[in-house]
C-alpha cells in the first residue's frame, strides 16, 4: 500500500508556509500514477503557490512492484543502511541516491534485465566515451533495448543535454558471463549497485 504524509515548508524565497505531500512509500501496482511521475522525473518537484520559486524536494522512499517483484530505495544521504522488511524479503532489493537513478532501474527491471550486468556494460562504455571525448568524468543511464543494441543517455561535464551511446547486446551477454564465473548472488540486504559495485566486479574478476 501506497503511504503518504503531509508537512509544512517554508517557501525558502517568500518565507510562505505551505503544505506539502511526501510519499513514505509507493506501491506501484496501486499507483501507478505515482510510477508515471517518477518516470517524468518530476515526483520531487514543488512550486511555491504564492511567488511560484520551484525546488526538487529530494527525500528518502521505499518503491515496491510486488508483480515483479522489487524493491527500491530512495537514500538521497548516500550510505543510509536500510533493513528489508519480510514482505519483500525475497524481491530483488537496491538502494538509490535519487529519482534519476530510481527511473533507471526501473526501466531495467521492468525490462527483465539484470540491473548489474547493465552496470558492468556501463562502466565498459563510459570507460570508451571518457577517451573519445577527452573528459575525467561522465555519467550514463540506460535507456532501452533496441534489436540487438542496448542505448544509455550519456551526461558529459558542462553538457545539459545527453548524447545518445548505443553497444552491443553482446556486451550485456558478456556481463552475465562475469557475474556467473564469480557465482554472483545479491545479498540479502539492499544493495546499491552502481558503478563503484561493476568497478569492483571487474577487478575481482581480473584476479581470478
Amino acid at each position: 500500500m501506497s503511504t503518504e504524509i503531509v508537512k509544512e515548508i517554508i517557501c525558502p524565497q517568500c518565507g510562505e508556509t505551505q503544505k506539502y505531500k511526501l510519499y513514505t512509500g509507493i506501491n506501484c501496482a496501486e499507483n501507478p500514477e505515482l510510477k508515471d511521475l517518477i518516470l517524468n522525473e518530476t515526483l520531487f518537484d514543488w512550486r511555491c503557490k504564492r511567488c511560484n520559486y520551484f525546488a526538487a524536494m529530494a527525500y528518502p522512499f521505499l518503491y515496491t512492484d510486488p508483480e515483479k517483484r522489487y524493491a527500491i530505495c530512495v537514500s538521497p544521504a548516500a550510505g543510509n543502511t536500510v533493513e528489508p522488511t519480510a514482505a519483500v524479503k525475497d524481491f530483488t532489493k537496491r538502494i538509490v541516491k535519487n529519482l534519476a537513478e530510481l527511473k533507471e532501474k526501473i526501466l531495467i527491471l521492468d525490462a527483465g534485465y539484470d540491473d548489474i550486468a547493465v552496470e558492468l556494460v556501463k562502466n565498459a562504455l563510459c570507460s570508451i566515451i571518457r577517451g573519445t571525448y577527452k573528459v575525467p568524468r561522465v555519467h550514463a543511464y540506460y535507456s532501452r533495448v533496441s534489436g540487438e543494441e542496448m542505448e544509455f543517455a550519456v551526461f558529459l561535464p558542462k553538457k545539459e543535454d545527453p548524447v545518445y551511446h548505443s553497444t552491443k547486446m553482446d556486451v550485456y551477454k558478456q556481463s552475465q558471463e562475469v557475474l556467473r564465473a564469480l557465482d554472483f548472488v545479491d545479498p540479502p540486504q539492499f544493495l546499491q549497485a552502481d558503478a563503484k559495485l561493476a568497478k569492483k566486479i571487474i577487478e575481482d574478476y581480473q584476479n581470478i
